[in-house]
């Protein structure tokens, strides 16, 4: 990797959203049998709560009545409040409860926190943590890439799981390829296409329009499967042909789009593709039928300069926008390796631009700032916005205010506890200021943002400065009251 739903501010939408098989992450949650579910209450009618219930439930409903024992514990059934429901019913259709307790989400014993956030994404073994257990993971971690030979534990944690691929750039050790020649692009010599992933190892550009190839693919990926449950595969250089030269014999940019997103059709497997951001063609591979999602390299930010600004930015804040009116999953992935300690207005800006367009059925966050830990899930994650007061927009442009963008929601919660109403704003220019434009709540604090990771005791605070009256470039806030 180098690499709407049915959602609505009208409680009438946000009880029905059970159906759409949205929520905690997935676009199609795995459906749980339970007597019992836990998670962060989004919508509250006289007699029903609408609860998301995570990874392994998604959105659902929940119903009471007085005979229900109500364990308030200076909470209120509101949204934003997490909730733990026992009773009678599943997460494929709803519950009755018996017993409804409110309050913060229990602690573990392995000390790690825990608590409500927003999906989030991150590796496990190879580019992350080598010894996160998945009982600890599942605290902050709702997908991550992994090797099948772990998958089957994560997966029982309520982790959606992630296999690599990248089935268009080959070394020789890589599993697609083999001495068939069909396999391979080649330029209008005949001669096989190569390039350097790095100093030493050299990559094949591989022949998208192969049926060979996709045979090899899927053969290699029943083999995956049958060692750990894998419930996507990550297909890595979807519609790039960059630093590829010559290039294949007669192709076009678009004819090559084209073989790419044929090929992903044939897959027998549901498919996350890196390249999202490609063109316009490889936006439009978000719609096929097996695909789950689609990431965005460097999503809101960079390498040099560090900050994602001006049509770059839109891009992302509209892909964000169609994964989710698609009901697909957006990975918004942030390569920069920066030191998370120090990366703090950065991962502020990251954050505040990822919650304007954020779509709790399909908006997922994968970040590598550096931690101690190697985990690379920050606190906050723990921040969750519902009840936009503006509908979701059909384009960023929807809510651009003079240049400073800005969604402010009716319900906020930080691990799992209500902290009122929020707003992410950013300005995206990388050089002008703009002024704050006037707001529909009161606000008198912005997010603070201290130290590393979640599992490295960092930390969210709520009572930082009032929003200044003009905000700097390229910046990015969360406003609490």
């Amino acid at each position: 990797m180098r690499r709407e739903a049915c959602l609505s501010v009208a409680l009438l939408a946000v009880f029905t959203l059970a159906a759409c098989g949205g929520g905690g992450g997935g676009s199609t949650p795995h459906a749980a049998q339970s007597s019992s579910v836990s998670g962060t209450i989004y919508g509250v009618d006289s007699n029903t709560i609408n609860l998301n219930g995570g990874t392994g439930c998604g959105y659902v409903n929940v119903t009471y009545t007085g005979a229900t024992q109500i364990s308030y514990n200076g909470y209120s059934l509101a949204p934003g409040v997490y909730a733990a429901v026992t009773g009678t019913g599943s997460c494929t259709t709803s519950f009755a409860a018996s017993q409804i307790r409110l309050g913060a989400a229990p602690s573990f014993s392995s000390g790690a926190p825990a608590g409500p956030h927003v999906p989030t994404a991150d590796y496990v073994g190879y580019g992350g943590s080598q010894s996160i257990s998945p009982a600890v993971a599942a605290t902050v971690l709702n997908w991550a890439e992994l090797t099948p030979g772990v998958a089957n534990g994560f997966s029982a944690a309520g982790i959606k799981t992630l296999a690599y691929i990248n089935p268009f750039f080959q070394a020789t050790t890589d599993p697609l390829y083999s001495s068939d020649e069909s396999t391979f692009a080649h330029d209008c010599n005949g001669d096989r296409i190569t390039t350097m992933a790095n100093a030493t190892v050299l990559l094949y550009l591989m022949n998208p329009s192969s049926p060979d190839l996709l045979n090899l693919l899927n053969t290699w990926a029943a083999q995956q499967e049958a060692s750990g449950h894998i419930d996507a595969f990550f297909f890595d250089d979807v519609d790039t042909l960059y630093g590829v030269s010559p290039l294949p014999c007669n192709a076009t940019q678009s004819s090559w789009d084209a073989a790419n997103a044929s090929f992903i059709s044939g897959a027998n497997y549901p498919v996350v593709f890196n390249g999202y951001a490609e063109d316009s063609d490889s936006a439009t591979l978000i719609n096929g039928a097996n695909v789950t999602g689609g990431m965005v390299e460097y999503c809101y930010t960079g390498t040099a300069p560090l900050y994602t600004t001006g049509s770059q930015w839109v891009l992302h804040e509209n892909l964000q926008l169609a994964a989710g009116a698609a009901g697909k999953l957006f990975f918004c992935y942030n390569n920069t390796t920066t030191d998370g300690s120090s990366s703090t207005a950065l991962r502020e800006y990251v954050y505040a631009s990822f919650l304007l367009t954020y779509n709790p059925a399909s908006s997922i966050l994968w970040e590598y700032f550096s931690t101690p830990s190697n985990v690379h899930v920050f606190p906050e994650t723990g921040l969750v916005p519902s009840s936009p007061l503006v509908a979701t927009p059909a384009n960023i442009s929807g809510i651009d205010y003079a240049n400073v963008y800005v969604r402010e929601y009716a319900a906020c919660s930080l691990a799992g506890k209500s902290v009122g109403p929020c707003a992410a704003v950013v300005n995206a220019d990388p050089s002008n200021s703009y002024a704050l434009p006037p707001l529909s709540g009161t606000y008198g604090h912005t997010m603070t943002l201290s130290g590393y990771g979640t599992l490295d005791g960092g930390t969210v605070g709520t009572a930082g400065p009032p929003p200044p009256t003009t905000v700097p470039p390229q910046t990015g806030l969360v406003l609490l009251p």
